[in-house]
């Protein structure tokens, strides 16, 4: 037998708590939504005592530090010890690496080349063009006997293709068979296979 309203699924759904306990009637207006973020810290209840002002309080606070420093430098007083790992059974891959710190570097200026004069932009310009003249004169020779060389190849090429032609022609004369002489022998023994 269903129930009214009270199964899974079907139905109004209905509030899991009772708005009474929290404190908002029916009808009543919801508060209004809060545009600042909630602060950092609660408020403090107790303030916190000032320290004494004066010749005694400053007395009383040196004595105080004086007396940790003291107690620091006892032989009693353990400090936790620094980890120092066994990294022997771990490959160099995974070993931790210290890195200490890289002083600053101080650039180095080097001193200033005194500036060329007319004389010498001259004579460099004279050097260039000599050196283009020459270049010019190189590469001229090698256009003609790489010209001559390509000459040569072609020529080699076509007594190339000649013989090739001929020798081609030669082999399919020479093992041409024309199928009559095929057969004749084995006329007599039938034994053998016929393909």
């Amino acid at each position: 037998m269903a129930s009214r309203g009270g199964g899974r699924g079907r139905g109004r759904g209905q509030l899991t708590f009772s708005m009474e306990a929290v404190g908002i009637g029916k009808g009543d207006a919801l508060p209004p939504p809060t545009l600042q973020p909630s602060p950092l810290f609660p408020p403090l209840e107790f303030r916190p005592v000032p320290l004494p002002s004066g010749e005694e309080g400053e007395y009383v606070l040196a004595l105080k530090q004086e007396l940790r420093g003291a107690m620091r430098q006892l032989p009693y007083f353990i400090r936790p010890a620094v980890p120092k790992r066994d990294w022997r059974r771990l490959p160099r891959e995974l070993k931790i690496r210290v890195r200490k710190l890289q002083k600053e570097r101080t650039t180095i200026l080097l001193p200033k080349r005194p500036p060329k004069t007319t004389e010498d932009k001259e004579e460099t310009i004279q050097k260039l063009e000599t050196l283009e003249k020459k270049e010019e004169e190189v590469t001229s020779e090698e256009d003609e006997e790489k010209e001559e060389e390509e000459e040569k190849e072609e020529e080699e090429e076509e007594e190339y293709d000649e013989e090739e032609h001929e020798e081609e022609t030669d082999y399919i004369m020479s093992y041409f068979d024309n199928g009559e002489d095929f057969g004749g022998d084995s006329d007599d023994n039938m034994d053998e296979a016929i393909y």
